[in-house]
């Protein structure tokens, strides 16, 4: 299976710019000429953060236009079957693990996703803190942060005329981690 690599920057701004430049990066993909080897395939190169990178795949299984996958490189999820996409249960959970072990320090991490959320730039060298992956391997918050922001611009273009990012925000707030 041969994927087409790109860089993509998400620029600044509002969250109709932001959903409108990834949109229209979209629209630039090579059609594909069939199923299988003849479909054309992407990988969005979108973040990095130490070891770890943030991408986008495309097309996904769902078949859903201008839906994708958030992944991390460097870093499997769930136990009985490893993969490098998380769920919205999975960013709760290691929020969830992240918020017991710094109690007092999750503000940080909380005013974060906050500005992620209002699309306001969030200088992460400031977040202290980790989380625990299903092994038990200690990681930079950081990493969950970044999947948030793309998991948030994956809603805002597969749900963008009812509550978008929205959705996984109120899951959040449900679970006291903002």
């Amino acid at each position: 299976m041969v994927y087409y690599n790109t860089n993509f920057t998400l620029p600044t701004g509002d969250r109709k710019n932001k959903r409108e430049t990834l949109i229209k990066c979209f629209l630039n993909e090579k059609p594909g000429t069939g199923s299988g080897n003849n479909a054309s395939r992407y990988r969005y190169e979108v973040e990095t953060y130490g070891q770890y990178k943030i991408f986008l795949k495309r097309p996904t299984r769902l078949n859903k236009g201008f839906d994708f996958t958030v992944n991390v490189e460097g870093l499997y999820f769930k136990k009985s079957r490893k993969y490098s996409n998380p769920s919205h249960q999975d960013i709760i959970n290691a929020l969830m693990a992240c918020k017991n072990n710094i109690k007092n320090n999750y503000d940080d991490v909380r005013n974060a996703i906050v500005n992620i959320y209002n699309c306001i730039d969030v200088d992460f060298s400031k977040i202290n803190a980790t989380f625990s992956d299903f092994a038990g391997q200690e990681h930079p918050i950081q990493i969950i942060l970044l999947a948030i922001k793309w998991l948030f611009m994956e809603q805002d273009c597969a749900y963008w005329n009812y509550s978008g990012r929205k959705m996984l925000f109120n899951a959040l707030i449900e679970n006291d981690l903002v």
